[in-house]
Parts: C-alpha cells; structure tokens; sequence
C-alpha cells in the first residue's frame, strides 16, 4: 500500500531487483542473529514514519493553540450557495473581534446536503478536529447536534430558542445562541397577509413539521379571528417539496405561507417557490427578505444580518473564555416588513397603500 504512492516512496520500498539480505545484530528466538529482507525493513521503516506522522497531528494543534490559532465549526444541514452573504458577515464580525481568517483564525465547514440523518456525524467530526466551538442553525438541525454535542461549546441560530433551554438568560449546558422569534411572530405575519389580500379566506401552511411545531400551532390559534381556515402541506426533507407543490396547486388555496425551516431556505428553493406560486397565482408570506428578493410576494421577521451578527459576537465571547451556560441567548431586535410590489403586479394585486407606507422596502 505504501509502495508506489508517491514517486519519491522508492527510497522506502525495494526497487525491483534490488532487494538485499542485510545481517541484523538484534537478537532472535535463542539469541540468533536476526536476517531481515531489505524490502521488509524499509516498508517497516516508513509504518514507522507514518505512525509519526499520526502522533505529530495532536502536536500540531497544540502547537496553533500555543500560537492562539482558533478553530471554529460551522455545520450548515444544506449546501452553499453561489452566494454566502451570512457566512460572510459572520465572518466579518469575528474579524472586527480580532478573529482574522487566515491568520489566527480557522473555519472548519461541513455540509450536510440536505440530510439531517448525517449531522450527528459531521458534528462528531468536528468535535475530533478538535474545534474550541461549533455554529449550526436551524431549529431542527440545533436539535439534533445539541443531542451529539456534550461538551464542545455549542452556539445555535434557532427560531424556537425553547426547543433548547428552559431560560433564555441562563441557558445551561453547554449550548447558547441566537433566536429570530420566527415562531413567536407567526400570527402577526398572517395578519400582513391578510392585510395585504383581504379576500383570502383560505392558506397553505408550507412548513416542516419536525422543525418547529409551536410556529403551527400559534398560526392555527390565531387564523379563525381572521376569518381564515388553515390547511397544512408537511415538507420534512428536500425531495418531499415538489411532491407537496403539485398537491397545492391541485388544492387551489387562495395564498401560501411558508415557514422558513433550513430546507426551504436554502439554495435554490426560494426561487423555486417564488416562480411556483406566480404561475399557481398564489400569493406568498415569508419570514425573511431573502424569499421576497427571489421572487416572493411578501415578508416580515428578523433582518439576517443581525442574527448572524450576533451569532458571531456570541462565538467570540466563548473563544475570549466565556462559559456558554452563562451567556444569555440572544433575541433578534431590528424587524423589518418587505414587499414585493412587481410580484403583487404580476398576481393582479393592488396591496393597500397604508401597508406599502408601512414596508421598510417595497420592491417596484
């Protein structure tokens, strides 16, 4: 196996033809010379420069440590995009706390392409590495690591933070983060909604139901003041979305909310969503911009920018020695409503003037 890997491996392994006898003065079985093969020697001479090679990985990442190298997990359930704009600004702020990429800081990235079944080994992967704190976001992906993760630092972007802890101030554990409240706002973005198209009466609750229940069901609650009846489409892995679209298209609702769990929000689902709802002529409700810039009718919930911002003052905190059990869990502040005025054209829409002067953009 090491012979012939590398083309400078012929100084380890016998040439052909040139193997020797070399007399060896160890003792044998009663006290015999030993006779070694010169190939045998030399491949046990280079099992010895491998096991080396081994021992020195441990040594070299004292050795980054001693040299106040950070090493920071950033676990993502779906694939990056073409564009990483919250990977960046993460980045950025780490910079501004004197993490600088490159220079005394690493990113180690895993992906799970989709598939929640392979985190809990990518965050063992990362827990080996080892990293002094791991990233991951998404209510149902933080669940799920925070349950093979019981001892590395732990910082999650969730918008169900009490899917995790108990008090917000004090989280306990080994887990802190970030929470967009998402669930918490859901009434209150399908109030928009129905501002925005009165006539609506019934809606498609778009959403993966392992990833925030609450989210349903405060929707569910708050739908019957607003004369609205609910009807859920359950979409729990990325392959399980077109199959659901075909079903709503053939149900005919007059809208669709979409709760943004990891799936839906990544690459490139957001279009895809936004150019099925324009041909199923369906207005759409979102929780991030993201989705109205793709194409979408209408959104309002926390600016990302800011989530990630503090996602990463929350990674530096723990890097500079803070216990993530005494750093309260962070809630978004800064909300902002989007919508989607050349979507609403296209769908035959006139949205009330009173909610366009309420927007903090309107895209024409």
């Amino acid at each position: 196996m090491l012979c012939g890997a590398r083309s400078d491996a012929s100084s380890l392994c016998g040439r052909e033809g040139g193997d020797h006898q070399w007399d060896a003065a160890g003792s044998g079985p009663g006290g015999h010379a030993v006779k070694m093969n010169g190939t045998r020697m030399r491949i046990g001479l280079a099992v010895l420069a491998l096991g080396a090679s081994l021992l020195a990985i441990p040594s070299l990442l004292e050795a980054q440590r001693a040299a106040g190298i950070s090493r920071v997990g950033w676990l993502e359930v779906c694939g990056p995009g073409p564009r990483r704009p919250h990977f960046d600004i993460f980045r950025a702020r780490l910079t501004e706390h004197g993490y600088v990429e490159g220079k005394n800081l690493i990113i180690e990235q895993r992906f799970a392409d989709c598939r929640y079944d392979r985190m809990p080994g990518l965050a063992t992967d990362l827990v080996q590495v080892p990293v002094d704190v791991l990233f991951t976001m998404g209510t149902r992906a933080a669940r799920i690591v925070a349950g093979a993760v019981k001892t590395t630092p732990l910082v999650v972007y969730s918008c169900d933070p009490f899917e995790h802890v108990t008090r917000l101030a004090r989280p306990g554990g080994n887990l802190t983060g970030v929470t967009c409240m998402t669930t918490e706002l859901s009434p209150k973005r399908l109030e928009l909604l129905k501002e925005a198209v009165p006539k609506i009466s019934r809606v498609m609750f778009l959403h993966d139901p392992e990833a925030a229940p609450n989210a349903l069901k405060l929707t569910q609650e708050a739908a019957p003041r607003l004369g609205i009846r609910m009807q859920v489409a359950p979409v729990g892995a990325a392959d399980e979305l077109l199959p659901e679209l075909t079903m709503i298209a053939k149900e005919h609702p007059d809208a669709l909310f979409v709760y943004p769990d990891v799936v839906l929000s990544s690459y490139p689902r957001p279009r895809q969503l936004a150019d099925f709802a324009l041909k199923a002529h369906l207005p759409t409700m979102h929780a991030f911009r993201f989705f109205v810039d793709a194409g979408g009718l209408m959104s309002y919930g926390a600016t990302q920018s800011e989530i990630y911002t503090m996602a990463a003052e929350q990674v530096a905190k723990i890097l500079n020695g803070a216990r993530p059990s005494e750093l309260p869990l962070r809630q978004a502040t800064r909300f902002e409503l989007v919508i989607n005025n050349r979507t609403a054209k296209a769908l035959g829409l006139t949205i009330p003037p009173s909610l366009l002067l309420r927007a903090d953009e309107v895209i024409e």
